[in-house]
């Protein structure tokens, strides 16, 4: 049975760890071959190993992504280590502090920024020019549902997704006339190793989170996976402009019900004795 991905090469950018080493993991699987690009060379080499074990070429690309020259060398780098890329995969995001607007150190806000989309748009500048010079290319922006609505307490990173939501669809309408297609994946809550460990001493709170959508248990890094395969595959060869909502269907509850919902839980989540 033909692989999706049979012959393609792709850049993932936060591949060491998380949605973004599932995805490389996912990738090779479909028969792609992987640069993996994110500051731990250990993590990295770590997850090269998987993807090699699916009998496909892995490139460790260590780089920090604050640093525009890193950046630009990284661009370089992914599109002559394989020969050329098809397939770019904007995986890489900070998460901010939980604070209020007002309370954000300035350095913290400008590393959001410069990280998540920042960084974006130097690898979309280089990465973008080549795929319209060749004609095809495949662009695929890992967003959020943070970035559809206001994020109290999350403005950093939450304005950083809505500004990749944005610059998908504007891409999309550019480029699609070079056959360029860019799309963006909007996880809700995912059960990353960051956030079991985050939530590993409140049990409680790692149950509400879990089932806060009507699919219930937690969205697992395999099945946003399996989404960017989706999307990185010809079988979404007509879709081009798109933010793909994954969230199991938590933006679908209406507002009035999900607060209800949330307050009860979170209720219970915070009692004394719970879990």
């Amino acid at each position: 049975m033909a692989k999706l991905l049979e012959g393609k090469k792709a850049l993932i950018t936060g591949a060491g760890r998380g949605l973004g080493a599932a995805i490389a993991v996912a990738f090779a699987r479909e028969g792609a071959d992987v640069a993996l690009a994110a500051r731990s060379r250990n993590e990295l080499e770590e997850v090269a190993a998987q993807v090699e074990k699916h009998g496909v070429r892995a490139a460790v690309l260590p780089v920090d992504l604050r640093d525009r020259q890193q950046v630009e060398k990284l661009a370089d780098d992914a599109l002559s280590v394989f020969g050329g890329l098809d397939i770019f995969m904007n995986n890489a995001a900070m998460e901010s502090t939980l604070r209020p607007f007002l309370d954000i150190p300035e350095d913290e806000w400008d590393s959001t920024q410069e990280i998540n989309f920042g960084a974006a748009i130097i690898l979309l500048r280089r990465i973008g020019a080549r795929f319209v010079e060749q004609k095809s290319g495949n662009v695929i922006i890992m967003s959020s549902i943070r970035g559809t609505s206001g994020v109290p307490m999350g403005s950093g990173y939450a304005t950083t997704k809505a500004a990749l939501n944005s610059i998908t669809k504007s891409l999309a309408v550019e480029w699609g006339p070079a056959g360029v297609r860019v799309n963006g994946i909007l996880p809700g809550p995912v059960l990353t190793p960051g956030v079991r460990a985050a939530l590993e001493d409140n049990p409680a709170l790692l149950e509400y989170f879990g089932n806060i959508a009507p699919l219930k248990g937690w969205n697992m890094p395999d099945k946003v996976a399996d989404t960017a395969v989706f999307l990185a595959s010809d079988m979404s060869r007509a879709i081009t402009g798109h933010l793909l909502v994954t969230d199991q269907g938590l933006t679908a509850i209406l507002q009035d019900a999900f607060t209800m919902v949330s307050t009860e839980a979170m209720q219970a989540a915070a009692a004394p004795g719970d879990g």
